[in-house]
């Protein structure tokens, strides 16, 4: 006796092989947009992804037959697998960012690099909190009462240039320059304390 299961695979089996180039492409374009891969990783990435992305319609077979878009459903699951796999590639570079990393941006980065490196050591997995909060007190302890202000409220708490300059009770112009100038002395600060650092463990 056949298993009612067995049309619905047949049919997902022959969609795929009809539609497997043009679901490549679009998938591929996913995989670059997403910053997942660049270059000759592209398609072995593109390929991983239309695997899971095969694996999971079929973990929803019964969906397949009743729908009436058939390439615009999986390709939302391809979507969904690229968003997961994003998501856990950001995660792995928080653990990988460190301290060290700040230094190397400070000397040799812009200030927006600074801020975005700055930004993702303070939103850490539940994993490493304790040691990031611990990294960026030591950070923040480096700047000014004032400059610690605006710092906590850009970085910490996010706030936009608008929300900042509400905060600060200035305009916003004046908020971008206070930031700009904190970030700027935090930078400098910074490299200043790992030079420090460098130098009396040499003496040691």
């Amino acid at each position: 006796m056949q298993n009612p299961v067995d049309e619905p695979i047949r049919t997902l089996h022959q969609f795929l092989q009809k539609d497997i180039e043009p679901l490549q492409g679009i998938i591929s374009s996913y995989v670059i947009r997403a910053g997942l891969a660049r270059g000759e990783a592209v398609q072995s990435v593109t390929l991983d992804v239309l695997s899971e992305a095969t694996l999971q319609a079929l973990a929803h077979i019964d969906l397949f037959v009743t729908i009436l878009q058939p390439r615009a459903w999986f390709l939302g699951i391809a979507a969904n697998v690229i968003k997961r796999r994003r998501a856990t590639l950001f995660k792995q570079n928080q653990r990988e960012l460190s301290i060290g990393s700040l230094a190397a941006t400070s000397e040799n980065g812009s200030e927006s690099d600074f801020f975005d490196r700055l930004s993702l050591l303070t939103y850490p997995g539940p994993e490493q909190e304790v040691e990031t909060r611990a990294q960026v007190a030591e950070l923040l302890s480096l700047a000014s009462s004032d400059d610690r202000r605006v710092l906590r409220l850009a970085v910490l708490q996010d706030l936009n240039t608008n929300q900042l300059a509400l905060a600060l009770n200035v305009q916003p112009g004046a908020a971008r320059v206070r930031l700009h100038r904190a970030l700027n002395r935090l930078r400098v600060a910074w490299l200043k304390h790992i030079q420090d650092e460098q130098k009396r463990g040499s003496h040691v």
